[in-house]
């Protein structure tokens, strides 16, 4: 189980961040949710992912399948609704702090970072160039915010202590922290595009049983690919 801890931050720290380290589009479309589960599609660059999350008595849990992109691409035009944003990861210790800019459906700046337990989630300190936390807050999800979009955010005061410690993060002294997730880039961080086909504007009902059939499929063809003949 992935824990993530997720922070508000200053538009001019998330632009210094993507000119110095670079960054890869993601676009996520996303089914209506149900009570115990949602489902959505991830684009990272030509990578697609077919996402799906349940919530039972031991927690959230979250599985996905990777899935051709061309079906990724089909599968989004059907999402009820969409965010499309540029992920820089930026090392902290042996994880990182992912830096989210959202550009659609509206502008937002995001870091989060992940962590293997709860216990190791709670002995994280915020660094001082992260903004307020909003992990609490759903109306911060990727999920929300392409279902039911999101009002103005109120904007982050700078100090010197917050951008020396963003330079000190960029130049790779970070003060020791709490283990993390050590999740590392899928692909060099540049940033891509996508053309978005137009759909005819009609409702969207999609049946996450059938979501969760499709994962099965791709991941028994996955491991079936993989066996030795």
């Amino acid at each position: 189980m992935t824990v993530r801890r997720r922070f508000l931050l200053t538009p001019s720290f998330a632009r210094l961040i993507r000119r110095e380290r670079g960054g890869l589009r993601h676009v996520e479309g996303f089914f209506p949710e149900q009570r115990d589960r949602s489902a959505w599609i991830r684009l990272e660059e030509n990578r697609g992912l077919l996402i799906l999350k349940t919530v039972g008595a031991d927690g959230e849990t979250e599985d996905q399948c990777e899935i051709p992109a061309g079906h990724a691409h089909a599968l989004l035009d059907v999402c009820a609704g969409e965010v499309d944003y540029t992920r820089t990861a930026v090392p902290i210790g042996e994880g990182h702090a992912l830096v989210d800019e959202l550009t659609r459906p509206r502008a937002l700046h995001l870091v989060t970072v992940e962590f293997a337990s709860d216990g190791e989630a709670r002995g994280f300190h915020p660094l001082e160039w992260f903004g307020p936390e909003v992990t609490a807050d759903r109306r911060y999800t990727n999920q929300s915010i392409a279902l039911k979009g999101l009002d103005a955010v109120a904007e982050i005061p700078l100090s010197d202590a917050a951008l020396d410690s963003l330079i000190d993060t960029l130049d790779g002294h970070v003060p020791a922290q709490a283990p993390m997730v050590a999740s590392r880039p899928k692909a060099k961080q540049v940033p891509v595009t996508r053309a978005k086909a137009q759909t005819d504007g009609g409702a969207v009902k999609v049946n996450l049983d059938d979501i969760e059939a499709a994962m099965m499929r791709e991941m028994e063809n996955t491991l079936r690919k993989g066996k030795p003949e």
